[in-house]
């Protein structure tokens, strides 16, 4: 029973320890993206903004999907 348990533990420990670099360039890769986004849409007038259906104050939850 011991050995399953600290195996299980092993194999759990294993998994984050390989996943965590791909589970940071996903964070970092989504940061660029949406701070580019974020950036592009600032820079659009309000009529253009209006034609997509987005106001200015709503810019950072609509990219970010907060």
């Amino acid at each position: 029973m011991t050995f399953d348990y600290n195996t299980d533990v092993f194999s759990t420990l294993f998994r984050l320890v390989v996943k965590a670099p791909f589970n940071a360039a996903r964070a970092v890769y989504k940061f660029y993206v949406c701070s580019k986004a974020e950036a592009e849409l600032a820079g659009m007038d309000d009529h253009m903004l209006a034609d997509i259906g987005v106001s200015r104050g709503e810019i950072h939850h609509k990219v970010w999907g907060i």
